[in-house]
Parts: C-alpha cells; sequence; structure tokens
C-alpha cells in the first residue's frame, strides 16, 4: 500500500469513528497549550468589545443580525422575501409572498428599537415588509398598517417595485458584482486579496454545465486579460464548484465524471495556470468528498500544470475527515513536489447533512453535531496544516476566538485569513488595526445575477447566522462577551466529547425501543464497492416456482385454521424478538436479496437498498404497535364496575401483494397480519415469486412456526379462490383498482361474517408549482417523484401542474434535466432508470405514448441494447386536468400549466379525479401550501418536496376514495383492522362489595 493509498484509507476509517472517538483523537493532537488558548481568549474579547464602539461602521449583516435573529420567525421570514421575490415574474404571486411573510412574525417587537437603516431608510423600510418606517421625526408605526395606506396611495405596482429596489440593496451588500468585470472593479477599489464564486448552485443539466463552465473560462480569460493592473496578478483568484461542471457529481456516476468533467477542469485550470490566477476547489456535499480527490489525484498528474502553484482545495473541519484529507493533500503534493492552498473552512451544509444522514440510515453523522467540536476540529486541523510544508494555509472564519487562536498557531508562518464578502467586515478591520503585521485578508465574493445567487447566499447566511454562531451574537450589547467568546476546547472538554443529546444518531432515530434500518453511505467508496462484490459473488438458487393447485388450498387452510389459536396466545415479547430476528436477517441477507431484486423485479441499487430498509422498518415498527396495542386497556367507567378493552387475531388473513415492491409490501402485510395474532396466506405477484419464497425462507429462519404462514403462488384464479373460502377473516391487497373491486364484491358476496378488507390501489399524483418556487429543489424532487422505480410506485408523480408564467422555462429545464438520467440494467451501479417488470407492461405503456405522439414534448433515447425492457421518462402535455383519468405505471409524467387566476380552480380539478393517494405542492407561501393542502384530499401530502419513499412510522402509507380504504401502512392505525376487540365488564359489586369506595379515606 503507497502513502497515497493509506491516507486514503485513513480518510474512509475517519468517517466511520464514533463521534466520541472522532474528537478524542482530534483533542490527543492538539498542541496549544491553555495559556496560549487563555492568550487568544483574551484578544479576542478585546476584538469584540473594540468592534462593538463602531455601530457607524457595522456592516448590513451585523445591522441585521443585531435586529433581527435568524431563529426567530421575524428574522426569516425578511430573508425569505430576499431569497424568492427577484425570481417571481408576476405580480399576483409577488404580492401574494409579501402578504404572506408580513403577517409571520412579532414585528412591534422590534418598533424603535434602533436608529440603524431598519427604521430610517424608506428603501429598507419597504424591503423589510413587517419592520419599521419611519415616517416622521418620531413617528414610527407597524409596516402591515403603513403599507395598505402606501398601497391604497401610490398602488401596488409602486410598492412592490419599492420592495424589487430593497431587495437589490441586499444583492448589493452580498453579491460583488453581477459580471466578472462589475466584481473586479469593487475588488480592486475595496480588497488587497479576492476569490471569485461564478454562481449559486450546481448544474441541474448538461447545458447548466456548459453555461456555467462557459462563465468561469471566461471570468479567467477576463482576469488574465487585466492581470497587469495593480494588485491582480496572483492576488486575485476564483473558486470552482464541481457539481457546476457537471450534474451528476456522484460516486455512481464515476466513469461518466472522470470522462466528462475532467477535461473540462483541466482546461478551467491550464487557462488559469498560464494567467496565473489561483483556483480553488470548493468543498460540497460530504458524499462528493472521495469523488473531488479522486479527480484531484488526476489533475496532478497533468504536465501542463507541473509548475503551477497556484492549484487550491477547500477543506470543512465540521467534518470528523478533515484531519485525514489534510494528511492526504500533504501526502499527494510531497509526492509529486507540489505546493497546494488549502481554505479551512467550518463548513456550510450542516443541517443538510444531517438530515441526509438520518434519510439514509448511516450509522454516524459526517459532521459533528456541537458547534464547539467543529471549532475544535477547526483549531487542530489549523495547527496541522501549518505542519504540513506543502500546504499553504488559508485560514477561512468569522469567528474572534479562532482569529486570534490562527494568529497564536502560525507562530510566525506566512499565511492569509478568509472571509465572505458582506460578512465578518467589521472584525478584520479591527483586528487588523489592532494586531501589528496581521496577514492579509482574501475576501470570498459571489458574483451573478441576484435572482440566482440570492437565494443560494440566503441559505448559507442561516447556516452562519444560527442563534448559537459568533456571527450572530458578536454585536449584540446584550450578550456578554464571555457569552460570546468562549474556549472550544475547555467547552467539549466539558461535555467530554460526547455528541449532542438532542440530535440522536441515525440508527436511534426513532428511540430505544425501534431502530432505524441501516442504509448505505454512497459516499464511502469502499463501502459501495465492496457491496457490489458481494452482490456479484452471492448465487441465487435456482428453484422452479409451481403455481398452488385448486386442489391445495383446503388442506392449506385446515392446516393454518388449526395453529389460529396457539399463535394468536403466543406471548407478545416471543413476537417482538421473531420480528427483531428477522429485521436482522434481511439486513444480513441484503446482498441476496438485492441480487433477487435486480433479476426479479428489477430494482436498481438505490431502490433495493430502500426497499430492504422498508422491509425491515416494517418489522421493527409493527413489533413496538403490536406490543403497545395488545396490552389490555382499563376504561374509566361507573365505580363498583371494571371495564376491560383487548384485542385479539381475527383468525386466518389473506395478503395479496404487487410486484413493484415485492419485498417491502409483502413482508409489510405478512408481518402486520402475523403480529396481530393471525395465521396468513400470502399470495406474492406473480412476477415475482422467488422473492417472496426467499424472505418466507427468512420468517422461518427467524423462528416463526412453519404452521402459521403459508405462500401460495398463482394468478387470479388462484386469488379468487382463496377469496371465496369461508375460513378467510380477512384480506389486505395491494394492486389495481378492478382488481380490489372484485375482491370486495367477492367478500360481500360470501356465507359468513363481514369480512374486512385493506386495499391500497394507487393514484392519479399529482403536483402543482406555482411562480415562487425554487426551481434547483422542485428539478430534483420531481424527477425523483416521477422517475424514481421507472415511474412503477404508486406514489409516483403522474400529473404536474405549472404556473403559467413560468412554464416554458421550467419544461426546459426540466428536460434538460430527464437528459442526465442515465437508462440501463438494474445491476448496474450508474444506472438510474431501470426496465419495467415485464413485456406486457412495456407494450401497454408503449402503445399509450403513441397514442399520445402528438403531445409529447420530450423523449429519452434508448440505448440499442435496451428497447426491449425499458420505457424511455416521457414529458406528455395535456390541455387540462381532468385530461388525465386514469393511472398509466410508468416513467411517464403528464403537465398543465395554469393561470395564477386558476390556481384554485387547477386545486379543485384534482380533488375532483376521485384519486387520494398523494399529492406534492412546491411555493415559498404558506398560506398557498396550507390552502392547497386543505383543498386536495389525499393521504399523503407533501410540501416543498419529493413525494415517494414514505417513511415507516413517519410519513404513513394510504389513500383513500379510488386509491384506497386505509388505514394506513406503517401508521398506529393499521394493526387495528387485523384485530377484533373485545370488551369485558365485570361487576365488582356482585362479588363481596365496592372496594373502591370501601378504602376511600376520610
Amino acid at each position: 500500500m503507497n502513502d497515497l493509498e493509506h491516507f486514503r484509507r485513513q480518510i474512509t476509517l475517519a468517517g466511520r469513528r464514533s463521534e466520541q472517538d472522532s474528537l478524542r483523537f482530534l483533542r490527543s493532537k492538539l498542541k496549544l497549550t491553555q495559556g496560549e488558548r487563555h492568550d487568544a481568549l483574551n484578544e479576542a474579547k478585546q476584538l469584540v468589545s473594540a468592534s462593538r464602539k463602531y455601530p457607524q461602521r457595522r456592516s448590513m449583516l451585523d445591522l441585521f443580525l443585531s435586529e433581527f435573529s435568524l431563529s426567530t420567525q421575524e428574522g426569516i421570514a425578511l430573508l425569505c422575501i430576499c431569497e424568492a421575490l427577484l425570481r417571481i415574474p408576476d405580480d399576483e404571486t409577488a404580492d401574494a409572498l409579501i402578504a404572506d411573510k408580513i403577517g409571520s412574525g412579532d414585528w412591534d417587537s422590534h418598533l424603535g428599537n434602533s436608529d440603524s437603516l431598519f427604521i430610517n431608510a424608506s428603501t429598507w423600510g419597504l424591503m423589510l415588509t413587517g419592520s419599521v418606517i419611519r415616517l416622521g421625526d418620531d413617528v414610527t408605526e407597524n409596516v402591515t398598517g403603513w403599507l395598505k395606506r402606501l398601497i391604497s396611495r401610490l398602488g401596488e405596482g409602486a410598492a412592490r417595485e419599492a420592495m424589487h429596489q430593497g431587495v437589490q440593496i441586499v444583492g448589493n451588500e452580498f453579491v460583488a458584482g453581477e459580471t466578472i468585470d462589475s466584481a473586479l472593479r469593487v475588488a480592486r477599489r475595496k480588497y488587497h486579496r479576492c476569490s471569485f464564486d461564478m454562481l449559486g448552485e450546481g448544474a441541474r443539466s448538461y447545458e447548466d454545465a456548459d453555461r456555467y463552465t462557459a462563465s468561469y473560462m471566461n471570468a479567467i480569460d477576463h482576469m488574465g486579460s487585466v492581470k497587469s493592473h495593480e494588485r491582480l496578478d496572483g492576488a486575485f483568484g476564483m473558486s470552482i464548484k464541481l457539481s457546476a461542471l457537471h450534474p451528476r457529481l456522484e460516486y455512481s456516476q464515476h466513469t461518466k465524471v472522470n470522462e466528462e468533467l475532467l477535461p473540462k477542469l483541466r482546461t478551467l485550470l491550464r487557462s488559469a495556470a498560464t494567467n496565473n490566477i489561483p483556483i480553488t476547489i470548493d468543498a460540497e456535499e460530504a458524499n462528493r468528498l472521495e469523488l473531488t480527490l479522486q479527480l484531484l489525484n488526476q489533475l496532478i498528474l497533468d504536465d501542463e500544470l507541473k509548475e503551477w502553484n497556484g492549484m487550491g482545495v477547500a477543506v470543512q473541519a465540521y467534518s470528523p475527515r478533515c484531519y485525514a484529507v489534510i494528511d492526504w493533500l500533504q501526502a499527494l503534493a510531497e509526492k509529486y513536489d507540489r505546493t497546494f492552498n488549502v481554505r479551512l473552512v467550518k463548513g456550510a451544509y450542516w443541517d443538510t447533512e444531517i438530515k441526509q444522514a438520518q434519510l439514509d440510515g448511516l450509522t454516524h453523522y459526517p459532521v459533528f453535531t456541537r458547534k464547539p467540536s467543529t471549532d475544535l476540529s477547526w483549531l487542530v486541523c489549523a495547527e496541522h496544516l501549518f505542519d504540513c510544508s506543502n500546504l499553504k494555509p488559508q485560514i477561512a472564519t468569522h469567528n474572534a476566538f479562532s482569529v486570534s487562536a490562527a494568529l497564536q498557531i502560525s507562530k510566525g508562518r506566512e499565511f492569509e485569513f478568509q472571509r465572505l464578502h458582506g460578512m465578518g467586515e467589521l472584525l478584520y478591520t479591527v483586528a487588523s488595526e489592532s494586531v501589528r503585521n496581521f496577514p492579509p485578508v482574501r475576501v470570498y465574493a459571489p458574483v451573478g445575477d441576484h435572482e440566482n445567487l440570492l437565494s443560494y447566499l440566503v441559505r448559507r447566511l442561516l447556516e452562519n447566522g444560527a442563534n448559537t454562531s459568533f456571527v450572530n451574537r458578536f454585536l449584540d450589547e446584550k450578550c456578554p462577551v464571555e457569552e460570546v467568546v468562549q474556549d472550544p476546547v475547555e467547552r467539549v472538554d466539558a461535555f467530554d466529547c460526547k455528541p449532542h443529546p438532542s440530535i440522536p444518531l441515525p440508527p436511534q432515530l426513532y428511540g430505544d425501543e425501534r431502530p432505524n434500518s441501516l442504509g448505505l453511505d454512497f459516499g464511502d467508496t469502499d463501502a459501495v464497492d465492496q457491496l457490489l462484490e458481494s452482490i456479484q459473488k452471492t448465487d441465487i438458487e435456482e428453484v422452479q416456482v409451481v403455481d398452488t393447485l385448486p386442489t391445495e388450498v383446503p388442506d392449506i387452510v385446515h392446516r393454518l385454521r388449526r395453529s389460529s389459536r396457539s399463535w394468536n396466545e403466543t406471548p407478545l415479547d416471543h413476537k417482538k424478538q421473531l420480528l427483531f430476528r428477522l429485521a436482522q436477517l434481511l439486513h444480513d441477507e441484503r446482498s441476496t436479496l438485492i441480487k433477487l431484486l435486480h433479476e426479479e423485479g428489477g430494482k436498481t441499487l438505490v431502490d433495493a437498498i430502500a426497499e430492504i430498509r422498508e422491509a425491515i422498518d416494517f418489522c421493527h415498527y409493527y413489533s413496538i404497535e403490536c406490543t403497545r396495542l395488545f396490552k389490555p386497556t382499563e376504561l374509566v367507567g361507573p365505580t363498583g364496575e371494571r371495564n376491560v378493552l383487548r384485542y385479539s387475531g381475527r383468525g386466518l388473513f389473506l395478503c395479496i401483494s404487487p410486484w413493484n415492491f415485492p419485498l417491502a409490501i409483502f413482508l409489510g402485510q405478512v408481518v402486520a397480519a402475523l403480529s396481530a395474532g393471525n395465521v396468513v396466506i400470502a399470495k406474492p405477484a406473480e412476477q415475482t415469486p422467488r422473492i417472496a419464497q426467499f424472505t418466507h425462507g427468512l420468517l422461518l429462519r427467524a423462528g416463526f412456526p412453519d404452521h402459521v404462514f403459508e405462500l401460495v403462488y398463482g394468478g387470479r384464479e388462484i386469488g379468487q379462490l382463496l377469496t371465496e373460502n369461508e375460513e378467510v377473516a380477512g384480506v389486505a391487497f395491494t394492486g389495481s383498482l378492478a382488481t380490489a373491486k372484485q375482491i370486495n364484491l367477492t367478500l360481500a358476496q360470501k356465507e359468513g361474517p363481514i369480512v374486512p378488507l385493506i386495499a391500497e390501489t394507487g393514484g392519479v399524483n399529482a403536483m402543482v408549482l406555482d411562480s415562487s418556487i425554487l426551481f434547483e429543489q422542485a428539478l430534483d424532487d420531481i424527477i425523483e417523484s416521477a422517475f424514481r422505480s421507472a415511474g412503477q410506485r404508486c406514489s409516483a408523480l403522474r400529473l404536474l401542474c405549472i404556473q403559467e408564467e413560468i412554464c416554458n422555462e421550467f419544461l426546459e429545464s426540466l428536460t434538460n434535466s430527464m437528459k442526465t438520467l442515465v437508462l440501463g440494467d438494474a445491476n448496474e451501479l450508474a444506472t438510474d432508470v431501470g426496465p419495467v417488470i415485464d413485456k406486457q407492461a412495456h407494450d401497454v405503456l408503449n402503445a399509450y405514448i403513441q397514442d399520445q405522439r402528438t403531445n409529447i414534448i420530450y423523449q429519452a433515447e434508448l440505448p440499442k441494447k435496451l428497447k426491449l425492457s425499458h420505457i424511455p421518462p416521457t414529458l406528455v402535455r395535456l390541455s387540462s386536468v381532468s385530461d388525465l383519468k386514469d393511472e398509466h405505471f410508468g416513467p411517464i409524467l403528464h403537465v398543465v400549466s395554469f393561470k395564477e387566476r386558476d390556481r384554485l380552480r387547477v386545486l379543485d380539478e384534482i380533488s375532483r379525479n376521485g384519486f387520494g393517494l398523494t399529492f406534492g405542492v412546491q411555493t415559498r407561501i404558506d398560506h398557498r401550501a396550507v390552502e392547497a393542502t386543505q383543498i386536495v384530499s389525499c393521504g399523503n401530502t407533501y410540501v416543498n418536496r419529493n413525494m415517494i419513499g414514505a417513511t415507516v412510522g413517519v410519513q404513513p402509507f394510504g389513500g383513500h376514495g379510488l386509491s384506497g380504504t386505509g388505514p394506513k401502512a406503517g401508521g398506529p392505525n393499521y394493526l387495528t383492522r387485523f384485530v377484533q376487540e373485545h370488551t369485558i365488564s365485570t361487576n365488582l359489586v356482585a362479588t363481596g362489595g365496592n372496594p373502591d369506595l370501601l378504602n376511600i379515606s376520610e
């Protein structure tokens, strides 16, 4: 193993350590003595105190945070206006956004609190839309009433335009320039060193990537053409986001990334080297780190870059891997005798990383869960950076203690500080005036149009301005300096390196009783490769599944009925143990299950892992629910009487599951019925019998008796025969509406007791977008909702309703994003869209597409080898919501546009289609989201997120109307449909008196 591979491996291992172990490791590496930290602490306090003496020098951000905490509704509302207003093309939606945010906070509490621009300037008052306006020398009033009168005098248009101007003021504070030329003029006037960032979000399409690449290249060329000007040569550089150069910067697409992104990156860096313009590769989400380092390793081999020492990379101290990444960078630089610039930042995606780790079922977080832990990591990594001879430190911080500590750590070695344009200016001004030979400061300056950049910068500001952060508090006179400036080492020691108690590890997300299922970290390349190798080596036994004969049904029913009572009386704790063992077996056997899901169900790796996790979650959730449900409940009643409610299984349950979730739905039905005390006959779909067969084997291995669960195979004939059987006491079914109605009719007509039916039948699921949306978020959610699992989910998005003012632009972006989807075999890592389930499904979908060919907006191109099994992702334009009457179960998305004035009518049309499964709404206007959820009654409604992947116990899944009967699978009411209720009332007086009354003391 060479040194580079050793250090790469250390990065992987660091990412797998517990947070406490990571912090103890970092604590052991700390070199700053207590005395040195004490000196840094005192110096930092002096910097804060000095900064508070200059209110006239405060930046707009400082003023904002002094008046509005970003943990308050008012602060969030103000930034929401800045984020969205400039992107809204129509006046009606802009007015709705303004009105929505005006009513969302306690603006009176801010009246008269400040003599700042927030009160004095009419443009600021208008921009803030809910703060205060000074109308005269002494008069202030709530802007809500003032704005109404202003509108009545000047008209909505004038007031709206004034608010646009106010947002532009914010843009001028946080964006260096809308073009590189204008940004250069600002930078040359204000800064000695600068690093320009040319955009906000990453690319969602190849067209985006080409445009962003051209923007970078244009900026490099422009800077090169004026490099002879004072301070430009080497002092002004650029930061590059790799996600801007390629729309699929993820390990699953690493082959494509190497082929398509690497040449672009080489061209940009060669041009930068020629013009002596430093380039820093920005740090992004944790799952992109290893891929980024692989690309860096390739770049350093470029002969044309050998003599250039302007290459840089950003590293994030909130990551437990940061220290190891610095080791790797030093080893890479030593090996090739190079020098790297390394920008040490604390990190800008913290809340996103926390949530994503929980969703993905990781074992640990890729970031620290406490702010002091990140600050300690930053200190230790800064020390480490200064010890690396081939790395040039660029120390990025807005924290006074971090500034002072960096000066202590450097011990005179040359380095530079970095800060964001619009942030930290006062702190660094005061520091440079009070510290002799203060290092140069490089300003990280966003460049681009306000419309696109403000949304990005607002989200970064929300993270940097969190209520506990230094940025939010350092100029707040109410907050003592001792609370603002603290030694992170002492704070970490105080909690013994333990993670935050309010942020449980992903496996403990649901508490101690119910573990969260474990997923796969797709950013851990070793883990992905090991799983792929394990799947490839897995041999699946070739077993011929034979349809159950009708003559076998009576014997199967008789065997199960004999076991019904004993299974119903089995202790709950034992059932819980069996379900937990089954969950563990599902995890242990996931290589085999994934291979089966690949081969029999056409599932991609991502979808297969998600389905296994859902099956595991069902086992854990129902084990807890049955324990809760089956405990006898004593009901309050008259004295001298005891009333107890208890539950028991119904007897024999028939579970009929579909092919689109051949493991999760199949097993979810079965374990629900079993945990409720029933014996079960399960009939899997004809297309996926082997998955059911293997799962049956896992049930037996977990310890379930072989006489409480039977599998039957076959089609409608065997299903009909079982449904008609008089011993069947309940049916759980997921599938088509027509079949559900037939089952319901059969159950109603047979002799004996009324038999309950639990049915989930899909839907024509819609999502509504208004013009306030964030395009990038909506694109991601729509692509995932419509085309994951090749559109073969009952929850999949079928109908997209887009406000007319943004429709054409959005559809262009959507079609371009669809071009990035990879169609392929299910067992290939890179595949996004696999095959549809069988030839019959293919032919039905293909025939529908041919019927709609004149309405097709876009259809993906199929590789020749796939044409017999795949349906290409397709966009179909419709005239109205009512044109789509049926569910087309594949990767086909229908689009309808609507005028803003018709928004409520469109919602009403969706609600009248008779289905009620899933519905989505995307808007930045809160009251519109609430309004949509009230009009469109669906089982599962999703606001500003995707519409698929309901999590067990979190988003219980199921609809009503034409979409099913309920109750919701994976919810607290599901098991109640599998049981019978019994109330036992006992007259206590009849057996010798009423002890409740007789024992009452005086």
